[in-house]
């Protein structure tokens, strides 16, 4: 056995080896001031058509008002190192393609290059997108026509680690990044001797929710997940795209005190979702997957690897911290909790009566899960819609409404559909979501409010020779975008996708009529 004085003095050596190195490091690190990077002095070529602010027209701020220092910025694989799991879950979440995902890179490439707005300073308008897409990339720098910023790992990562625990201040009302960067500010603070020697420092730092409650609050998400094209990049006055963050705030949810992180940072989101229906509240065991609707791009079964191609390539760390067998179970595992969460954000109800012209049914579509609208989002791609199918005895089909050509993509244009219409200064509908030159907003239908409801109503004509009981089958789909926006990929000289985008069963309900009494039996 090993004499306690002999383990103490080991203890004492160890303590002082790390504090040495610490105090090394910290003396060799550069020096606070010389981190913050002044666009005048350091970058000549930067552009500021729009002021002295180097964001515009995105809303970051930096806490020593300058830009990022691009070249120490610590890439998630560095975190992965000691955060493996935290890093695993993240890596098959959007956010980590957040600027790399295929169809969102073409999308701003055509906005700033192909639109009629983007012809006059196009490349800094894109900070608009860029500061939720590629805020790193912001605010080091690197969105501006002659960049004096090169391309790194961490600025190749997306919404990292190192974006969200050095943000603070948010103004989630204002959106497209209203946050406040302080990674100039703790910069020296990531040395892993540092880390080492102090890990309540870190922890600090990286402001973990008992030190920093604004990580836990929805306030955090609001700052991008709220989309207020500014007059800097088209228009004359703020155009309100997307509004998650509102929708949440005027919640049910909201009133509870739930906030987005503990649905979408659940271990488990629908499981978390279905205990909040039965009015319970669970602990908070927090994932970073994230998880929201992207379920086309956490799908490594996808055909043809298509979906490496669509999230911008091999993921950040492969073949070094894991192996792509690994990498698609964790893609796997989201999937699944994206599934889950459409889902258990819906419940549907049929009501039926009888008339001179036939059945008459309504079916009730409740937003009984969804923190937030229904559907959400960039809704000019997002879209929800409600199939309706009648059937007699004999199999023979009375009405079918809603149905979706798994050949063409095309949705019958009488059913009921949850979108908003996104026109130019000529009418003309966009489903390229070219964002800069949108004129105007049309709701063809409108969200369904978190704890709202929608009702369609339906009158089903009966021939003369229908045989009761008849079977009454509701099915609510949703789908990620439309196949045009498919079509800024070729544009943008990166390859022709030419594939279909399937949609996904959020919610299906039947009913069985008996006539003339019409009795009930719903399964869900």
């Amino acid at each position: 056995m090993t004499p306690p004085s002999t383990t103490w003095r080991r203890i004492a050596a160890t303590f002082a080896g790390c504090a040495a190195a610490a105090i090394a490091a910290w003396l060799l690190l550069p020096a606070h001031k010389e981190l913050r990077v002044d666009p005048a002095r350091d970058m000549p070529f930067y552009s500021l058509p729009f002021g002295s602010n180097p964001f515009t027209p995105g809303e970051w701020k930096t806490a020593d008002g300058g830009l990022v220092n691009w070249r120490g910025v610590p890439p998630a694989t560095s975190c992965g190192e000691c955060h493996r799991r935290e890093f695993m879950e993240w890596n098959a979440s959007m956010h980590a393609i957040s600027d790399r995902d295929l169809i969102y890179d073409a999308s701003v490439l055509e906005n700033v290059t192909a639109s009629h707005a983007g012809l006059v300073s196009g490349d800094e308008k894109g900070r608009w997108c860029e500061s939720c897409h590629n805020p790193l990339g912001t605010l080091t720098g690197a969105v501006t026509p002659l960049p004096s910023v090169q391309e790194t790992t961490a600025l190749e990562e997306g919404v990292s680690c190192i974006v969200c625990h050095t943000a603070t201040h948010p103004e989630p009302l204002a959106g497209n990044g209203a946050l406040t960067s302080h990674i100039n500010d703790v910069r020296r603070s990531l040395h892993p001797a540092l880390i080492m020697a102090a890990p309540s420092r870190h922890a600090r730092d990286m402001q973990a929710r008992r030190d920093a409650p604004h990580m836990g609050e929805s306030g955090l998400c609001g700052a991008c997940h709220t989309e207020v094209r500014m007059p800097e990049v088209s228009g004359q006055h703020p155009l309100h795209f997307q509004e998650t963050y509102d929708e949440w705030r005027r919640s049910p949810q909201a009133a509870a005190g739930v906030q987005c992180q503990d649905c979408h940072m659940a271990r488990d989101p629908a499981a978390f979702i279905g205990a909040l229906k039965r009015g319970e509240r669970p602990r908070r065991e927090v994932s970073h997957r994230m998880p929201g609707i992207n379920y086309l791009l956490a799908d490594p079964d996808l055909p043809g690897g298509l979906m490496h191609a669509l999230r911008g390539g091999s993921p950040s760390g492969i073949n070094r911290q894991f192996d792509r067998a690994e990498y698609h179970d964790e893609l796997r595992a989201t999937r699944g909790q994206v599934l889950g969460l459409l889902e258990a954000a819906a419940d549907l109800a049929i009501e039926a009566g009888s008339g001179e012209d036939g059945l008459r049914l309504a079916v009730e579509v409740r937003n009984t899960g969804a923190g937030h609208a229904l559907p959400t989002g960039p809704l000019d791609q997002r879209h929800m819609w409600l199939e309706l199918e009648v059937r007699d005895a004999a199999g023979e089909v009375l009405h079918h409404s809603g149905a979706f050509d798994a050949a063409t993509g095309r949705i019958d244009p009488q059913a009921p559909m949850w979108v908003k219409h996104m026109l130019d200064a000529e009418g003309k509908l966009d489903l390229r979501h070219i964002l800069f030159d949108v004129d105007r907003l049309v709701y063809p239908r409108k969200p369904i409010p978190a704890g709202g409801q929608a009702r369609i109503d339906y009158t089903v004509a009966l021939p003369a020779d229908a045989v009761p009981p008849y079977t009454v089958q509701a099915r609510l789909w949703y789908r990620l975008a439309f196949e045009p926006v498919l079509e800024n990929i070729a544009n943008q000289g990166m390859g022709e996708v030419a594939v279909v985008i399937p949609p996904v069963l959020m919610r299906s309900a039947e009913r069985v009529l008996q006539a003339p009494v019409l009795a009930a039996e719903v399964r869900r």
